[in-house]
């Protein structure tokens, strides 16, 4: 008997050496500050970093503001009509040029607009982008779609209808801020959507065969009985949102925002040694914060993109403003994980 336990003690051992353990994660600020001018000359913006390498270039994509075209007082923030993505190249991920507004069709060619927040990742050096837009089987709520390219700048939807509307006792058939990665054989998807009263921003779970087509008949959602993340804490206040995601070292690091849009929206973290569940890292996620009064960033840092280049090293984007009704500038900083 003795010998058994001595076998399990053992074993139970050797099982927790192996197990990975989540690494201190440190950022270093970068010296980049993108907003895109080409709708306002004085009102440069941009939000919702997602970035990719592509050739000998870095591809960076975005979601524009809309803007009234007719004059106006360019003092005053542009009139709002209808969002949609952009495109922005770099060789050194700091220095940034547009390339234009995204060229995005339906399955059949046809010109479509309104891509917002895209999530565009490399798969077996296959792009990909799944995007949210509004589409009339749910009455203009948005949800998540899917498109490829083969140059990084036009798109070409698979199918023409989203891929995800959750129908859940626990949410509405909203689905946007698509972020995915790779566990085993399956492709996961996270998003966000909101509870039954709309009042609060909370994430969901799906999942995909790896390599599939990527179509609505392909997922299935792993958030039943309830969300993968709701805010509870208070710098949270209503909203979880914007997950994204980056594997180092056996472990899934997710970072993602806290707090609505022009509430101080900050950046959260949280692990898992599965790629499905996550816990925030102690005592309350709060991983980044916005920046000291004056900075370009004193009111929000948000909307985190994660990016892991060529060579391993991840880098982490997001955006900011200095102040309620300030414009959104993107920015980056270099992440490093410590022992």
């Amino acid at each position: 008997m003795k010998s058994y336990s001595q076998a399990f003690l053992v074993l139970a051992i050797c099982l927790s050496a192996c197990t990975p353990k989540p690494m201190k994660v440190v950022l270093e600020q970068l010296p980049m500050q993108y907003g895109d001018n080409s709708k306002v000359k004085d009102y440069p913006f941009a939000k919702d970093p997602t970035v990719i390498h592509h050739g000998d270039q870095y591809y960076m994509y975005y979601s524009l503001m809309p803007f009234d075209p007719t004059p106006q007082d360019n003092s005053k923030p542009p009139k709002f009509n209808d969002w949609h993505a952009a495109i922005a190249r770099s060789t050194d991920l700091v220095n940034w040029t547009r390339v234009g507004d995204m060229d995005l069709r339906d399955s059949k060619g046809n010109p479509l607009h309104g891509a917002v927040a895209p999530c565009v990742r490399k798969l077996d050096g296959k792009i990909h982008m799944f995007y949210q837009m509004a589409w009339e089987g749910t009455d203009g709520v948005a949800n998540i779609w899917h498109a490829t390219s083969e140059d990084g700048i036009t798109f070409t939807n698979t199918c023409d209808r989203p891929i995800i509307v959750p129908e859940t006792n626990w949410s509405i058939r909203r689905s946007i801020d698509a972020e995915v990665y790779r566990v085993k054989d399956k492709l996961i998807l996270l998003f966000a959507t909101r509870d039954k009263t709309a009042t609060y921003q909370i994430m969901g779970m799906a999942e995909a065969p790896y390599g599939s087509d990527y179509g609505p008949d392909k997922w299935t959602l792993l958030s039943v009985d309830g969300p993968l993340m709701t805010p509870e804490y208070p710098w949270e206040m209503s909203c979880t949102e914007a997950p994204t995601v980056v594997k180092h070292k056996g472990v899934w690091y997710m970072f993602y925002a806290g707090a609505y849009n022009h509430e101080g929206q900050q950046i959260g973290l949280a692990t898992s040694t599965d790629g499905y569940h996550y816990e925030r890292i102690a005592p309350d996620g709060l991983f980044f914060t916005h920046g000291p009064e004056g900075a370009w960033n004193a009111f929000e840092s948000g909307h985190p993109g994660v990016f892991q280049d060529d060579d391993g090293q991840v880098y982490l984007f997001f955006q900011g403003k200095e102040s309620l009704n300030a414009t959104y500038y993107l920015s980056v900083c270099k992440v490093r994980f410590e022992r």
